[in-house]
């Protein structure tokens, strides 16, 4: 909610049978489906109530769009049914061509998140970044020594300093347990508001070379403020997918490829902007798309 600038044109409704109501009375609707990771279980896809919502859309003569949607495991659809009205939808466009292989149609652009940021041009250039950033999620086994003693060596040999974050207010017990596991600094935000967590991340990667993090979304932001993306994590597939779809996902992998991924930082460290500008320009066209969809039924 922090999120919405208030507007005329802007409704909000704080329950699904309201806006379902209100969605039923148009005319011709455009249903934009959630974006953002789905877990669909053995059965249909999209749940037989929200695919009839989907296919009133096209049959009043609307428009559907799927777009930024990404498959939590691709290797777990065995039983899924992704009905029909996907395929019929006006844009049908998934977050990483993994997601889009798994489901076997529609198409793929980057991850929205990699449209937001500050300008390439505008990043303070890499011997001007005193940093490295750390978060980590709260909900995943504790990296070990071997990694810390890693990260710590790896902050040594870039001559910056560390610093942790919390990407979610969860993640602020985690991130001040690795501040003193590391020895760097915890940096506390004014607030834990998602807007004014937002600025806060951003205001501390765009002073930072790298960005370390199990968070896909921590390191994509990272990653649209100059810092290179670096993820290590239990299980590093869902970020993988999401940094490959940008071609940066060579620096991802376990918590014991770490040391690997140091050594090789500085080859990679190139690559950034340029996979950063096409991603922005992927989903400018994607961006396009939809309003074309939405202007064909205003």
């Amino acid at each position: 909610m922090a999120g919405f600038t208030p507007a005329p044109d802007l409704t909000i409704y704080s329950a699904r049978t309201a806006w379902s109501a209100a969605e039923a009375a148009t005319a011709r609707p455009v249903l934009a489906f959630n974006a953002g990771e789905i877990n669909p279980r053995t059965g249909h896809f999209p749940v037989p109530a929200r695919a009839a919502e989907c296919a009133r859309a096209l049959d009043a003569g609307g428009a559907l769009i799927f777009a930024g949607i990404g498959i939590k495991n691709v290797n777990r659809l065995q039983g899924v049914a992704f009905d029909r009205v996907m395929r019929e939808a006006s844009v049908m466009s998934w977050r990483d061509r993994g997601s889009r292989d798994g489901a076997g149609f529609g198409d793929f652009a980057p991850d929205w998140a990699y449209s937001e940021g500050a300008s390439v041009d505008d990043w303070a250039p890499a011997a001007e970044r005193p940093l490295i950033a750390v978060t980590m999620r709260f909900d995943r086994g504790w990296p070990g020594e071997e990694w810390l003693a890693a990260v710590r060596a790896f902050a040594v040999a870039m001559q910056t300093r560390i610093v942790t974050v919390a990407q979610v207010a969860r993640d602020a017990p985690r991130a001040v347990r690795l501040a003193r596991a590391l020895g760097g600094e915890y940096v506390t935000p004014s607030s834990m508001r998602h807007d004014a967590l937002d600025d806060y991340v951003r205001a501390v990667y765009r002073q930072s070379l790298v960005v370390i993090s199990d968070r896909a979304h921590g390191l994509i932001i990272g990653a649209t403020e100059g810092a290179y993306p670096i993820g290590s994590g239990t299980d590093p597939s869902k970020i993988s997918r999401l940094l490959t779809a940008v071609g940066l996902g060579d620096l991802v992998g376990r918590y014991d490829q770490f040391g690997d991924f140091a050594a090789r930082f500085e080859t990679h460290l190139p690559r950034l902007a340029p996979a950063v500008t096409v991603a922005r320009a992927e989903i400018a066209d994607l961006t396009a798309r939809i309003h074309t969809a939405m202007d064909a039924v205003a």
